[in-house]
């Protein structure tokens, strides 16, 4: 997408407006006394979580171990 030239005081005015467009992925090159000042450009996505917290709740250790809470934290906690 082409960035969207708009003016520092336009930016001032309108920054709320501004600031949702970029979150919709839009650029903008602010431009004071015809000059270019400085570009505002969206950030990368960053990708989605892998798990819900739905998806944690329902998993469930299955064991007839009555310590395996205590064995995994010695395997991951070295206790």
């Amino acid at each position: 997408m082409n960035p969207q030239i708009i003016g520092i005081k336009e930016l001032h005015r309108n920054m709320r407006k501004v600031t949702e467009a970029t979150r919709r992925g839009q650029s903008f090159t602010v431009v004071k006394n015809s000059k270019a000042v400085f570009q505002i450009v969206p950030l990368e996505r960053v990708p989605g979580k892998k798990y819900t917290l739905k998806d944690v709740l329902k998993i469930r250790f299955r064991s007839k171990d009555k310590n395996l809470s205590k064995n995994i934290d010695k395997i991951v906690y070295d206790i």
